[in-house]
Formats: structure tokens, sequence, C-alpha cells
């Protein structure tokens, strides 16, 4: 009992330090190369390309970054001379919401659509096994009857 009483305030402890936001790390600029593209043409990641327009850039960030810009005030920099295009991903606003909606949409979409298929084939291959079992249910009765009325007959006539 003791231990589940100390373990909850631990785990409790714990979730409370991973809850506060650390700002005792400063940023680094590698944080910063990985939401850029490098701009020569080649498609990659600033961080990752190791052309000279690639390491221009990364003089940029750090020069920005010794001047105590933020990561945000510094993409904006990149952005504004760059266009958006210089980002690694769009960003979360306005008509650039569709790249990151759509993949959900369709997938709902397709188990949607998935459902009604496999419950329609499911139902019509049952509906059919029932309307075999009715038509063999329905001819096993009338022998049956058949054979009842037979028996009835018998002891009537004893």
């Amino acid at each position: 009992m003791r231990f589940i009483k100390y373990g909850g305030f631990m785990v409790f402890s714990l979730l409370l330090i991973l809850s506060v936001p650390s700002r005792g790390f400063p940023l680094s600029s590698t944080e910063i190369e990985n939401n850029l593209m490098c701009d020569c043409g080649c498609g990659q990641l600033l961080g990752t390309c190791e052309c000279e327009r690639a390491e221009e850039m990364r003089a940029m960030i750090r020069g920005m970054l010794d001047k105590g810009k933020t990561k945000e005030e510094i993409l904006s920099s990149f952005v504004s001379q760059y266009g958006e295009s210089i980002l690694s991903a769009p960003p979360k606003k306005g008509f650039n919401l569709v790249a990151y909606i759509l993949p959900f949409v369709g997938l709902l979409v397709g188990v949607v659509v998935a459902v009604v298929f496999v419950r329609k084939w499911a139902f019509s291959g049952r509906k059919e096994a029932s309307d075999e079992g009715d038509a063999e249910v329905a001819d096993l009765n009338d022998e049956m009857q058949k054979k009842i009325d037979d028996e009835l007959k018998k002891l009537e006539e004893d």
C-alpha cells in the first residue's frame, strides 16, 4: 500500500515536471535548420544540405541567434526574404490547412465506404442463405405435415 501511495506521488511529480515548459535550454541552430529548405534547388532540408549556399544560410541563422532572435522571428525573416517555399512544412493556417486535414478526411471516407461495402456483402450472403433455408424448411414442413396427418389417420382408424 505504501508503494502505491508513493508511486502515485512520483508519477504525479513526473507529470508535473514534464508539463512545465523548459526555457533553460538555449535555442539551437539545428532546430531552426530542420524547419527550412535549402534554396539551392537540391530539395533538401537546410540541416542536411552540404552546398555553399546552405553554409551561407546557416551563418545567417547563427548570426540571428547571436543577436537574441527567437525561432519564430528567424523563420519569419526567412519567409519574408524567400517566401513560404523556404519552409519545410506549410504553416497551419489558411488554405494550407487543407494539406493537414485532407489525409484524415480521405481516410475517414475510405473507412466509411469499406464499412458500407462489407456490410452490403455480408448481408447479401445472409439473405441468399436465408432464402435457400426458407425453401428447404417449407419443403420439410410440408413433408412433416403429411406424415403427421398420416399418423393421425392411422390412430383414428384403430
